[in-house]
C-alpha cells in the first residue's frame, strides 16, 4: 500500500482529495447538520417549556396546599386539647395530621412552650409585623436550618386571633408532604427540589448539589424565573427555577422551585440520529477516498518531482534539475523550473558578493580601503569586462584618483590607481545623471576611459557617486562587443555606488571628527600653556618630542596615538594652579610647591569623565613619577610606571630645561641632555634615555655660560 498512498503526501494531492470528499460529503453533512440543529433547537425549546411549566405548576400547587394546612393548624389552635382525644375518628384525624406535620408546639405568653406532639418546634421571632399578621387570621411560614442539614419549614397561627396573648401554635411542615404535592407534576428521569429564601433545601427528590443551590440563589436575585445548564460529574443538567410568592398570605420570603433533567436524557433522540449519520458518512468517506487515490496517483507524480526539486533549491542546491517526460504542462513546468534554478544560482552569487562588498565598504573608514574593497570584489558581482572607481580629490575638483582592476596587477592586494582629469563639461554631465550615464569611445571622458585601457571596449556605463548632491566619485563599467546582462549589472552597480557614497560620507565624517578631536586637544593644550607666558607652546613641543621617542622605540600605532593624546593633555591639571605661582621669579615655598605637585592628579580628575581618554588618564597622572620611586603623586617606581608616562617625563624635563622660566634663562640642549643622562636610573627610565640620546633633535647647539647653570642640577623640579 505504500506506493499507492505515497502520492497523498503532497499538499496538492491532499487538496484534490479534500475537494472530492467535500463534493461527496457536503450535501450529506449539510442536510444532517441542519436536521440535527433543528432537532436540537426543537428539543431544547420543548424541554425548557416543559420544565418551566412544571416549575409553575409545582409553585402554584404548593401555594394552594399551604392554605389547607393553615386551616388545619388554625382549627387545632382553637381546641388543642382535641390532640389528646381517642377514638376511631380522632385516630384518622391524627394520621392525617401527622402526615402533614412532624410536630406541634404551643407557645403561651406566660407558661412557655408546650409540645403537643412530635418534634418540638421553635418559636418565631415575635415582631409587630408577625403579631399584626397573625391577628388578621393569617398563618405565618418561617424556615430554620442547621449548618450541613436540610432546612425545616414551619407554620405559625395565633392560638386565638381575638386574644393574641393566648399564644402561638407552631407546626413543622412535613417534607414528605411537600414531596406528595410535587410528585404528580414531575417528569420521569428528572429531579425537583424546594429551596428556602436562603438557598437551603426544604425538600429534594434526589440529592441536589450545594453548588446548584447556590447558583439558583444567585440567579433568583436577578430574575424570579429562569434556566441554566449545570455540568455535573456524569452529565450536564438543564435546570429551571421559579419563585413561590408567600409574602402576602404567609409573611415569608419567597421559596424557590427547582426542576432539573439530564441533558443526555432530553437529547437522547439526537444521539441516536447522530450515530446513524456517522456510520453513513464513514462509508461514503471510504468509497470516495479509494476512488480519489487512484486518479490522484496518476496525475501528481510529476508534481512530486517538482516539489523535490524546490526543496533542494530551498537548501541552496541550485544545480538541482527536474526531469519530467509527461508530454503535458508538467513537462513545460519542469523546463521553466530548471531555467529558474540557473538564474537563481547566478542571482544568489551576485547578492552574496554584493552583500560582502557593502559590508566591507561600510566598515572601511578611509578612501584607500574603500577603493581596495571595490577593486577586489566587484568582478565577482558584476561580470563586466573592466571596471574602475574614481574618487574625486574634493568637492568641485576636476581631478580624481582612479582605481582599476588591471589584469596585470597580479596578486597584489593594493589596487592599481591612476590620476584622472575630468573637464567641466564632464563634471556637469555626471552631476545631471541620476542612475547611469552610457558613453562610447569618442563621447568624452577620455582620461577615465584611457586609464581603463578602454579603447578596446564598445560601451561604458558611468554611475556617479553623490554625497549631499555633490559628486564624490564615479563607478565605471566597461563592456566589449559580446552579449551581456547590462541591465542587471547596472542595478547592482547602482546599489554598490550608493553604498560607496555612504562609505565615503562616513569616512569624511570620521576624518572631520578626528580633526575636531585633535583640534580640541591642541586647543586645550594651548589654553593651559597660555596661562603663563613662560610655558607657551610647552605641551605641543613635549608631544612632538614624545612621539619621536615612541616611534624610535617601535611602539604600535595605537600606543603612539595614546602617547599623542597624553602629551597634549599632560599639564591640563595646571589649570588649577594659580598663575602667580607659575610666574613666580623666585623659589617656591613649600605650600606653593605642594600646589604645583597636585596638577598631575587634578589633570587625571579632569579627564576621567571622558571615556575615550581612559587610557590617557594614568599617563597624565604618572608623568612626574621617578624611576626610583621618589617622584609624585604616588611614588611609583620602575615598570609600575606606564611606558607612556616614562617617555613623557624625559620629554617634559628636556623642554622645561631648554625653555625660559621666570627664575632663569633657557639652558642649552647639550646641558639638558647631559642632565637627563646623569639622572637615568634615578628619575628617568634608562631604556628611554638611551633611545632619546639617538634622536636627532634638530636644535641649534647653543651653549649656556657656566654661571647660568643652576646650582642644584640634581633637582629637576627647580627647572619646571
Amino acid at each position: 500500500m505504500e506506493p499507492t498512498f505515497s502520492s497523498l503526501r503532497g499538499v496538492v494531492a491532499k487538496r484534490i482529495l479534500g475537494l472530492f470528499l467535500l463534493c461527496a460529503l457536503f450535501p450529506i453533512v449539510t442536510l444532517a447538520a441542519l436536521s440535527i440543529w433543528e432537532m436540537s433547537v426543537s428539543l431544547k425549546d420543548q424541554t425548557d417549556q416543559r420544565l418551566h411549566q412544571v416549575c409553575k405548576n409545582i409553585g402554584m400547587e404548593i401555594h394552594q396546599e399551604l392554605s389547607p394546612l393553615h386551616v388545619e393548624l388554625a382549627a387545632l389552635a382553637v381546641s388543642p386539647d382535641g390532640l389528646r382525644s381517642s377514638g376511631a375518628t380522632e385516630r384518622d384525624t391524627r394520621l392525617t395530621r401527622e402526615r402533614h406535620f412532624r410536630g406541634l408546639t404551643l407557645f403561651r405568653e406566660r407558661s412557655g412552650a408546650e409540645p403537643l406532639f412530635g418534634t418540638p418546634c421553635p418559636v418565631p421571632q415575635r415582631t409587630d409585623a408577625l403579631r399584626k399578621h397573625l391577628a388578621s387570621g393569617k398563618g405565618a411560614v418561617f424556615v430554620q436550618g442547621d449548618a450541613g442539614a436540610p432546612s425545616r419549614a414551619y407554620m405559625a397561627v395565633a392560638a386565638d386571633r381575638r386574644v393574641p396573648e393566648q399564644g402561638i401554635l407552631v407546626g413543622e411542615i412535613h417534607p414528605d408532604y411537600l414531596g406528595e404535592i410535587t410528585e404528580s407534576f414531575m417528569p420521569s428521569e428528572g429531579n425537583h427540589a424546594i429551596l428556602d429564601p436562603n438557598g437551603g433545601i426544604l425538600y429534594s427528590l434526589q440529592p441536589l448539589p450545594a453548588a446548584v443551590a447556590r447558583r439558583v440563589k444567585d440567579e433568583v436575585r436577578r430574575a424570579i424565573s429562569g434556566r441554566f445548564e449545570w455540568d455535573g460529574e456524569d452529565d450536564t443538567s438543564i435546570v429551571n427555577y421559579r419563585s413561590i410568592f408567600l409574602k402576602a398570605n404567609f409573611l415569608s420570603e419567597d421559596w424557590t422551585v427547582v426542576v432539573s433533567q439530564p441533558k443526555g436524557k432530553a437529547f437522547a433522540a439526537i444521539k441516536t440520529f447522530t450515530r446513524t449519520f456517522v456510520l453513513i458518512v464513514m462509508l461514503t468517506l471510504l468509497v470516495v477516498t479509494l476512488l480519489s487515490i487512484v486518479q490522484i496517483r496518476r496525475s501528481l507524480v510529476p508534481l512530486a518531482r517538482l516539489q523535490e526539486g524546490t526543496q533542494k533549491i530551498s537548501r541552496g542546491e541550485f544545480d538541482a534539475r527536474v526531469e519530467v517526460a509527461s508530454g503535458d504542462e508538467f513537462e513545460e513546468l519542469a523546463g521553466s523550473f530548471n531555467a529558474m534554478s540557473d538564474r537563481l544560482a547566478k542571482q544568489f552569487n551576485a547578492l552574496t558578493g554584493t552583500g560582502r562588498i557593502v559590508r566591507s565598504v561600510l566598515t572601511a573608514l578611509d578612501k584607500e580601503k574603500i577603493a581596495g574593497v571595490v577593486a577586489a570584489n566587484l568582478g565577482s558581482v558584476i561580470p563586466c569586462d573592466r571596471f574602475a572607481l574614481s574618487l574625486m580629490d574634493g568637492p568641485g575638483a576636476g581631478t580624481a584618483r582612479t582605481y582599476v582592476d588591471a589584469p596585470d596587477a597580479g596578486s597584489s592586494p593594493e589596487p592599481v590607481s591612476f590620476r584622472t582629469v575630468f573637464t567641466p563639461e564632464e563634471i556637469r554631465r555626471l552631476g545631471a545623471t541620476v542612475e547611469a550615464l552610457t558613453v562610447k569611445p569618442g563621447d568624452g571622458f577620455e582620461s577615465l576611459i584611457s586609464s581603463m585601457s578602454g579603447n578596446d571596449f564598445s560601451t561604458f556605463h558611468l554611475l556617479p557617486v553623490f554625497h549631499k548632491d555633490v559628486l564624490t566619485g564615479v563607478l565605471a563599467l566597461g563592456y566589449g562587443n559580446g552579449p551581456g546582462r547590462e541591465k542587471e549589472d547596472l542595478i547592482r552597480g547602482r546599489q554598490i555606488a550608493d553604498q560607496v557614497g555612504v562609505a565615503l560620507a562616513n569616512a569624511h565624517l570620521v576624518e572631520e571628527l578626528d580633526q575636531l578631536n585633535w583640534g580640541t586637544m591642541v586647543a586645550l593644550a594651548r589654553t593651559v600653556d597660555a596661562k603663563s607666558p613662560w610655558t607657551a607652546g610647552h605641551s605641543e613641543r613635549v608631544t612632538n618630542l614624545s612621539l619621536k621617542i615612541g616611534k624610535a622605540m617601535g611602539l604600535a600605532v595605537a600606543d603612539i596615538d595614546i602617547l599623542h593624546r597624553a602629551g597634549l593633555l599632560h599639564d591640563i591639571g595646571k589649570i588649577a594652579v594659580p598663575g602667580a605661582i607659575l610666574d613666580k621669579p623666585g623659589h617656591l615655598t613649600d605650600s606653593e610647591y605642594a600646589s604645583v605637585k597636585q596638577h598631575p592628579e587634578k589633570g587625571a580628575l579632569i579627564l576621567q569623565p571622558i571615556p575615550p581618554y581612559r587610557e590617557v588618564v594614568p599617563i597624565v597622572a604618572q608623568h612626574h613619577e621617578w624611576f626610583d620611586g621618589k617622584g609624585y603623586p604616588r611614588g611609583l617606581s620602575g615598570e609600575a610606571i606606564l611606558l607612556g608616562a616614562r617617555i613623557l617625563a624625559v620629554a617634559d624635563v628636556f623642554d622645561a630645561l631648554t625653555s625660559k622660566r621666570p627664575y632663569r634663562s633657557e639652558l642649552s640642549a647639550d646641558f639638558a641632555m647631559a642632565h637627563i643622562v646623569k639622572l637615568a636610573g634615578r628619575q628617568f627610565d634608562p631604556v628611554v634615555v638611551r633611545v632619546f640620546r639617538r634622536i636627532d633633535l634638530r636644535e641649534d647647539p647653543s651653549t649656556v655660560p657656566r654661571d647660568s647653570a643652576p646650582e642644584h642640577a640634581d633637582s629637576v623640579e627647580s627647572f619646571v
